[in-house]
């Protein structure tokens, strides 16, 4: 993990339309990490999907790192503040979205922080990396096909497999 936080960046003076909070834990030879699956809403092009914690910059954010603070402990009940702070992974962008800009910004937390979601938020898993790693295919999504990460029913697409993506590498190359 020490390896993994020199390669990441500080995102105090970062700038992007949204963050996420990649929580990690370890465990024997591994880590497992947060997924959230969106609620169904009219109109939101991430309706459904699986994801990271997080959301949208709002006027009163002075950073993103309040910006993914304010929304996980809305989305979630977790309290960013009480878990260690690693750094940011490149900022991801969405090429069905133009300027939907992301941040992930990776956590680690020792034990199980109890979830609460609210109305945003219809499940919660906790998926190894390993898991993640076996589970990579091709599928089509939403009209959009490519690599995807298979876990059973879920199918994690777009940013939220880009981000994944990213930080597997890092941690492989560290």
């Amino acid at each position: 993990m020490e390896r993994l936080k020199r390669r990441l960046r500080g995102v105090e003076a970062l700038d992007a339309w949204a963050a996420v909070a990649i929580l990690l834990r370890e465990e024997v030879n591994d880590y497992e990490t947060l997924l959230v699956r969106r609620a169904e809403v009219l109109g939101d092009p991430w309706s459904g999907d699986m994801a990271f914690p997080g959301g949208k910059r709002s006027q009163n954010d002075r950073t993103l790192q309040d910006t993914v603070m304010r929304e996980v402990q809305e989305e979630t009940g977790i309290d960013l503040s009480a878990l260690t702070y690693i750094g940011g992974l490149p900022i991801v962008f969405s090429s069905l979205r133009p300027g939907k800009d992301v941040l992930p910004i990776v956590y680690l937390y020792d034990g199980r922080p109890e979830i609460r979601l609210n109305t945003e938020l219809t499940s919660y898993r906790w998926v190894h990396l390993k898991e993640l790693r076996a589970s990579r295919c091709t599928a089509k999504v939403k009209g959009w096909e490519g690599e995807v990460f298979k876990l059973g029913d879920d199918i994690v697409w777009g940013l939220t497999y880009k981000m994944l993506n990213k930080l597997l590498e890092m941690l492989d190359e560290a």
